[in-house]
């Protein structure tokens, strides 16, 4: 009874985990624009497609094995926000922050760059201003982008 009261936890935690929720959202948008990609260069690389899966399955497992230790140790960060974050974070309804939500949100982060990068090289429909924005800064960022900076 004990181990069916603590999976059911562990995953009504996953489940309610906006941040764990954000990083599949962002994998899978990762992996459709990725494939467009290599579709429209017909460049279908099998090393960086394995490496990528690799790196994703990892992100995905972290947040898992994070999952279990924020449920052990009760870690919440949510004190070490500015206040205006913290009130901001309360009203979306986030009111913990562990290190599941701290590496999820930084996974997220990595994701949405590699997004960016793919919709910025297969040439996708992005306001003016953010496509010189994001092109620049992929540029200084990431070495895998020499994209267009013009609309």
């Amino acid at each position: 009874m004990k181990l069916e009261l603590f999976f059911a936890t562990y995953f009504a935690a996953l489940y309610g985990n906006i941040f764990a929720r954000a990083l599949l959202i962002a994998i899978c948008a990762d992996m459709v624009f990725g494939s467009l990609r290599a579709i429209k260069y017909r460049k279908w690389n099998s090393a960086v497609g394995i490496d990528g899966g690799i790196r994703k399955v990892g992100m995905a497992a972290a947040v898992l094995i994070l999952t279990l230790v924020d449920m052990l140790l009760n870690v919440n960060l949510i004190g070490w926000v500015d206040a205006e974050v913290s009130a901001a974070l309360s009203a979306a309804g986030i009111v913990k922050l562990g290190i599941t939500e701290l590496f999820a949100f930084l996974f997220t982060l990595y994701e949405a760059t590699s997004i960016l990068k793919n919709m910025l090289l297969c040439g996708l429909p992005i306001p003016a201003g953010l496509r010189d924005k994001a092109a620049k800064w992929l540029e200084k960022m990431t070495e895998e982008t020499n994209a267009p900076l013009g609309g």
